[in-house]
């Protein structure tokens, strides 16, 4: 059962009827941020307070290869507001997410006091719970990007144990910190979204620890603020973290984390918002492959057919990167192989 202490909607009252610095700074306990070149004239003048992930580095000063190796941890890093107006943002992600309108409503929430406050964008943690393959990994990459903040991926299937949530104890001779440690290396911001993937699918070793109740600390700001990490032996400021879980089933994931998460329900797309989503995946595919000139048609008739098979969006980018790669070259052959894992023998090229 989520936790209604996290409502959007409530925050957001009391952050309009509040209506002052104060209630800003107390919410976030940060001072304002300076926001890039560019920004609009809402977040103009302000100053930035970088804060470092750590403090010190007592707790690994005599271990020469840490030292060097997490030295970048003591850097202040910046966090950066929202600049881009909410309208604009929820406008964008609904026109490529049209079945993630509550998600979506949720991120503007928090979009809204980032931009209003002039402070990091962070919100509590969110976890989409819908079936594979339909855009919940591609949603929390674009909310990162809209949102002005940083991005990071965990894997969760197949996780057991605690060490890439805690890090490894300093006797081991490959001691490593969390995985938190790579991600501000990585973006080089205080405040980034992390996508826990298949969250129900980690795994609660006798050795390793379980990962939930690792986890758990995380997920509140007190104590992410102080987290101490195994490897460093430092307090590491983990507060301005977001989390974006996915799972396809939430039947495993234990009672205390659900309660620490807001929980929404995403079903697959449904046939009349598919035309909605195909421009965003062409806009996706033609990019990757650096495609922007191209004019190309998409066969709707047959991404509708493929689509109505399974309702997975990863078979949708599949059908439309075959439908480019026929577009530009002609087959030799009778057809040109199909990548997806739908029937193939009524697509492509007619015999």
């Amino acid at each position: 059962m989520a936790d209604n202490s996290h409502n959007p909607d409530d925050i957001l009252s009391a952050f309009i009827d509040s209506n002052s610095d104060a209630a800003v700074s107390s919410f976030f306990d940060i001072e304002t941020c300076v926001t890039p070149s560019g920004a609009d004239a809402v977040c103009i003048d302000t100053h930035c307070t970088p804060v470092a992930p750590l403090a010190s580095r007592t707790g690994f000063a005599d271990n020469e290869r840490l030292s060097e190796r997490y030295c970048y941890l003591l850097d202040p890093l910046p966090g950066w507001p929202v600049i881009e107006r909410p309208e604009v943002i929820y406008e964008t992600l609904i026109a490529e997410f049209p079945n993630f309108g509550e998600a979506i409503d949720y991120i503007c929430s928090f979009a809204c006091i980032s931009r209003h406050g002039k402070v990091p964008f962070t919100f509590p943690p969110l976890l989409l719970d819908g079936p594979p393959g339909i855009g919940k990994t591609r949603f929390a990459m674009r909310v990162a990007h809209l949102c002005n903040a940083g991005f990071d991926m965990l894997n969760c299937s197949g996780m057991s144990g605690t060490m890439a949530l805690l890090g490894s104890e300093q006797g081991y001779s490959e001691a490593r910190a969390g995985f938190y440690a790579n991600t501000f290396k990585k973006t080089e911001l205080i405040n980034n979204i992390i996508l826990l993937d298949e969250v129900e699918k980690m795994g609660i070793d006798s050795r390793g620890g379980d990962p939930y109740a690792a986890l758990l600390p995380l997920l509140e700001r007190e104590t992410a603020s102080v987290h101490m990490d195994n490897c460093l032996q430092e307090s590491i400021n983990l507060g301005y973290l977001s989390y974006i879980m996915t799972s396809n089933n939430t039947h495993a994931i234990p009672e205390p984390m659900m309660t620490r998460v807001r929980m929404l329900t995403i079903a697959a797309p449904d046939s009349s918002q598919l035309d909605r989503i195909v421009p965003g995946v062409i806009k996706d595919v033609t990019k990757r492959y650096n495609l922007g000139n191209l004019e190309f048609v998409p066969d709707m008739d047959e991404i509708r057919r493929v689509y109505r098979q399974n309702h997975n969006l990863r078979e949708l980018q599949a059908m439309i990167e075959y439908q480019i790669r026929a577009s530009l070259w002609q087959p030799r052959s009778e057809r040109i192989p199909y990548t997806g894992s739908v029937e193939k023998s009524a697509m492509g090229f007619g015999r």
